[in-house]
């Protein structure tokens, strides 16, 4: 399970973010987050595979539509894995600048 923490213009997820948690998030996923959010941080996701990173770039790619910047905060290590084997590190920042 994954679940948003919002808070202003910050967005924690935590938990697991993996095909079956991407498969009940899909139909909202414009809806996940408030229109104000700047930085998604990643530091409490537990798990992640595949189909999460894609959901995560999804977001990003659903701000950039509407003419906003998400940022991708603080990956957990397991989350760092993907970012290095998938050569990811352009839409991942370790810390909020």
């Amino acid at each position: 399970m994954v679940s948003f923490n919002q808070q202003g213009i910050n967005c924690t997820v935590s938990g697991c973010l993996d095909q079956e948690a991407v498969r009940s998030l899909w139909n909202g996923r414009s809806s996940i987050l408030d229109p104000d959010t700047a930085f998604l941080w990643l530091s409490e996701i537990e798990y992640c595979d595949s189909a999460g990173v894609a959901f995560l770039l999804e977001l990003v790619s659903t701000f950039a539509a509407k003419g906003a910047s998400l940022k991708l905060v603080s990956p957990s290590e397991q989350l760092k894995k993907f970012i290095i084997l998938y050569d990811l590190n352009d839409f991942f920042i370790e810390e909020a600048k």
